[in-house]
């Protein structure tokens, strides 16, 4: 995109920079190729647990003070820990960009990992690791990637196994924090209101003197293909049945992905590249959405598509009417299915599933934040503007393309199926 400015620092810090003249803020992203990909039995959450450590201070940072340096300027900041990556960002008035660098280069490689600090918040990730125990949508996803991986890490979710939290110690905690907080491991993106080379200066000044790791090893675990489906029931306290299926389908990178992403706003609904904004909306112009909700067996039906480095799901979640029937819910989901591996979608259903993502597309990029968040997920996925590129591919996708994709993917050998009975909840 014309005006983005690419650089990379001698220590392997790659910048990626976007003025917005008229913009008064600016956005700052810093984002760490580090996730819970990247994880091993007996570590799992560590990269999540870290994520919350470098919030507690560490060299000329003390505990509290990013919350006070953010607050008191009015802005906003926010991290989160990924499969693939964890990224940290502050969205702060245009003229407070330095404390925006300042925050992220001192986290970088200063944290300190108080070992008390380390024990307060061993409590804090198991309290979140339980209270998400208690939600059933929770259950169905951590059971459903536990079916559909045997070998590759994302087999558990970020936040890892309770038992793992339980014993992991600070010592090996710190050494995957400086094995991977390194700025030839990280990315920095920039949007908003800023001159591009003071800009530049300022980032070279803050981030420069920071010194690089040795390259981590690549994650080389490759999950075997599935070759038939897998079941899981799960009985659990609950308000409501929930039914989630899943498909393998290729990473994000794969040419078939344009057309998977047709294909999946054809059947549930698209959210967006980076869904973590797209809050509880729902689509309704989607085929599951008629056949389920419209028809009162289910109160809701979402397909998601994963978009990941390595291969990954297509997932579709139902949440039941009251007194409906799992059996009957997932037929209906088979025979939607069994529908785009038959026939074409329409012209007409392609051209408002190509609208959906280009409103979406709109959307990502209303305001610095979003357009930072963007950047920032291409850029760990593949590349700062692979959502440009992805949409002009997307609106080559013909109907035939989408059924050839259903006939690959959408099939029962690579399924997994969670299936979730609510137990009524204790008084």
């Amino acid at each position: 995109m014309p005006g983005t400015h690419i650089e990379t620092l001698d220590n392997g810090l790659k910048v990626i920079l976007r003025p917005i003249p008229e913009a008064r803020a600016i956005s700052t992203w810093v984002t760490y190729r580090i996730g819970s990909r990247n994880e091993v039995p007996g570590m799992t959450g560590s990269t999540h647990w870290v994520e919350h450590m470098l919030f507690k201070g560490g060299g000329k940072l003390k505990k509290g003070d990013i919350d006070k340096l953010v607050s008191r300027l009015g802005g906003k900041m926010n991290a989160f820990t990924d499969t693939d990556f964890t990224t940290y960002f502050e969205t702060l008035p245009a003229s407070a960009m330095d404390t925006a660098l300042f925050i992220e280069s001192e986290r970088m490689r200063n944290a300190a990992f108080d070992p008390k600090e380390v024990e307060a918040e061993r409590t804090v990730v198991i309290s979140e690791r339980e209270g998400a125990e208690n939600e059933p949508e929770f259950l169905v996803e951590e059971e459903l990637w536990g079916l559909a991986f045997h070998v590759h890490p994302y087999h558990w979710t970020p936040i890892g196994y309770k038992q793992d939290l339980a014993r992991f110690d600070r010592d090996p905690l710190y050494r995957h924090y400086l094995r991977y907080y390194a700025p030839n491991n990280a990315f920095l993106v920039l949007t908003g209101g800023f001159d591009l080379a003071v800009a530049m200066q300022h980032i070279r000044e803050a981030f420069s003197p920071l010194k690089p790791e040795a390259p981590p090893e690549p994650m080389r675990l490759v999950e075997p293909e599935q070759r038939g489906e897998r079941r899981s029931d799960l009985e659990r306290p609950g308000a409501a049945d929930l039914l989630a299926l899943a498909w393998h389908i290729p990473p994000f990178v794969h040419d078939d992905t344009p057309a998977l992403i047709v294909l999946s706003t054809i059947l549930g609904g698209w959210r967006g590249f980076t869904p973590f904004a797209a809050g509880e909306w729902r689509s309704r112009a989607n085929r599951l959405y008629r056949a389920l909700v419209d028809t009162k067996l289910a109160t809701d039906a979402v397909v998601r598509q994963e978009l990941k480095i390595d291969p990954a799901l297509l997932i579709a979640n139902v949440t039941l009417a009251p007194k409906a029937s799992l059996d009957r819910v997932e037929a209906v989901v088979d025979a939607e299915a069994e529908k785009l591996r038959k026939a074409p979608p329409s012209k007409a259903e392609v051209d408002r599933a190509k609208g959906q993502v280009r409103s979406w597309f709109r959307y990502e990029h209303d305001g610095v934040t979003y357009q930072g968040m963007l950047m920032s997920v291409m850029e760990a996925l593949s590349s700062w503007d692979a959502g440009e590129s992805m949409l002009a591919r997307i609106e080559k996708v013909k109907g035939e393309q989408v059924r050839d994709v259903a006939r690959r993917y959408l099939v029962e050998a690579s399924r997994s199926v969670v299936r979730f009975h609510a137990q009524e909840v204790p008084a």
